[in-house]
């Protein structure tokens, strides 16, 4: 392996992923910082299928079909710009998305006439394939703080012919308030310190990092958490993300936030097969669990993967 303290990436990040990943996940994290793998999905007619592989094969891509959902693929490590070149990929008939993101989505169960909210919903790529698993039927509220980021998912949505969404632009912590027990499920795929899309040849991925600025995240995926919680129907799920590999940010805000019972709330295991799945951390830094934790899934960089983090739901 290259050593990852030759670059420019910062030597507190290092130490931390050190402490974090084992020998051959650190292996596999330093070969997706450099070169990350690329997925995608078909968004046409699902009898036009056919199409997309012809056009992957056509290519010269490498489409591997994901186990757990029909009609996406990895396509191993790609240069991104020619593959948006292929007519299939410009129209985003093939869109790209990771693979842990639309696992994101799959562990959620929606079922057709679920109503759902999309906590934090730019871009818009999980929003699209809520729509997708709801088959148009139910409603879907996707809430974004930043009106420009909501701008270009309602652009996205709209190429997908999604223009049944409702898109709120607002702080995500007022929707427990004003939109209680209203959801059969809910999203919260959180703002974090994207440790999973970091890029060595990309300082702009990293410019943001710093341990202090973790904590400050920590503290809004709690309230985010809590306020999402309250959204949800007893009896309905909640599924909360991220795409970090901090346990400030992961494990320890689902403890925190168990552990308050301000809206009474357990864990459910997540059943995909997914070939990154790793055990969740319950002590870190100082910090120990106090609930089980067993069922939260972290994912590391693999062949299929980008580093991400999962953990599901149901208040009760």
């Amino acid at each position: 392996m290259s050593d990852p303290t030759s670059t420019a990436l910062p030597e507190a990040l290092i130490r931390r992923v050190t402490g974090l990943l084992s020998p051959e996940d650190l292996e596999s994290w330093w070969r997706h910082v450099q070169d990350p793998v690329v997925a995608a999905r078909w968004t046409g007619a699902s009898d036009k299928i056919d199409e997309a592989q012809r056009a992957m094969k056509a290519a010269g891509l490498e489409a591997k079909p994901l186990p757990w959902m029909h009609g996406a693929w990895t396509l191993g490590c790609c240069d991104r710009a020619e593959i948006t070149s292929i007519p299939e990929f410009a129209s985003q008939r093939l869109f790209l998305q990771s693979a842990s993101s639309m696992a994101a989505v799959m562990a959620m169960a929606i079922e057709p006439g679920h109503d759902v909210l999309d906590v934090c919903a730019a871009p818009g790529a999980k929003t699209s394939l809520i729509r997708v698993q709801q088959e148009g039927r139910g409603v879907l509220l996707a809430n974004e703080l930043s009106r420009r980021r909501s701008d270009r998912m309602r652009s996205l949505l709209s190429k997908f012919s999604m223009e049944d969404v409702e898109i709120r632009v607002g702080a995500g912590e007022a929707l427990g308030g004003t939109h209680a027990r209203c959801f059969d499920r809910v999203l919260a795929d959180v703002p974090c310190s994207g440790e999973g899309r970091i890029r060595a040849a990309d300082p702009s991925t990293w410019a943001r990092w710093s341990p202090s600025s973790i904590r400050g995240l920590a503290r809004r995926q709690e309230g985010l958490l809590e306020a999402a919680l309250k959204c949800v129907r007893p009896g309905g799920e909640l599924l909360y993300a991220t795409c970090t590999m901090a346990p400030e940010e992961n494990e320890r805000v689902i403890d925190r936030v168990l552990a308050s019972g301000r809206t009474p709330a357990e864990l459910l295991p997540i059943n995909l097969p997914l070939s990154a799945r790793r055990p969740p951390i319950d002590s870190w830094d100082g910090w120990q669990a106090s609930a089980d934790l067993s069922h939260c899934v972290r994912l590391v960089a693999d062949a299929q993967h980008t580093p991400f983090f999962m953990a599901r739901l149901l208040r009760v």
